[in-house]
């Protein structure tokens, strides 16, 4: 009896048909080649951003997480998660062979890419920026002209004020100093 289950389990392991393993071995290629297209994308983002030490780790760290969690659940949809040798050769050489026949022209295809949407992200800000002016304008003009009269007669006045304040605040402030003097003691006793 344990010899019988013990070959079932057997073959259920090893029966995979070689059609399927070709597929499989074609999935991961196809996830090696993808991993090898997000790193160039991610190389060339870093270059561009000019990230330090630890922005450079974090993003590495956070990269390879990233792209991890997405390998295993692509294989798992693929070959049902069967970590056989050649899921790690069609890995290795789906990123070889991207980084080796495309990754130049792709780091130069993404840093373009990158400045382009740079340049078209400062366009917008600057269209924006006109247009917030072009909107803000009137709300100006009646700020301008409801306030000035008001700056221009606090102004007159606050010669005025700064006078009184001078002739009252003396004695205001030797009773603040009494009053706090006060109040400390007050609060010093026990």
């Amino acid at each position: 009896m344990k010899s019988s289950a013990a070959a079932l389990f057997l073959i259920g392991v090893m029966a995979v048909p070689l059609a399927d393993q070709i597929v499989a071995f074609l999935w991961t290629l196809g996830i090696g080649m993808t991993a090898g297209l997000c790193h160039v994308i991610y190389r060339a983002i870093s270059d561009t951003l000019r990230l330090k030490k630890v922005g450079t780790f974090a993003g590495d760290l956070v990269f390879w997480i990233v792209l991890t969690v997405i390998s295993f659940y692509v294989l798992l949809r693929a070959n049902y998660g069967q970590l056989r040798l050649y899921v790690f050769i069609g890995l290795l050489l789906g990123a070889f062979l991207f980084t080796h026949f495309l990754g130049r022209h792709s780091y130069r295809l993404a840093r373009w890419l990158l400045r382009a949407g740079a340049w078209v992200a400062g366009c917008l800000a600057m269209l924006m920026g006109y247009a917030w002016k072009l909107i803000s304008l009137p709300f100006k003009i009646v700020f301008i002209t409801a306030v000035f009269p008001v700056r221009l007669s606090a102004r007159a006045l606050g010669g005025v004020g700064n006078f009184a304040g001078r002739v009252i605040g003396k004695p205001f402030r030797r009773f603040k100093v009494r009053i706090t003097s006060w109040l400390g003691s007050i609060r010093a006793k026990p």
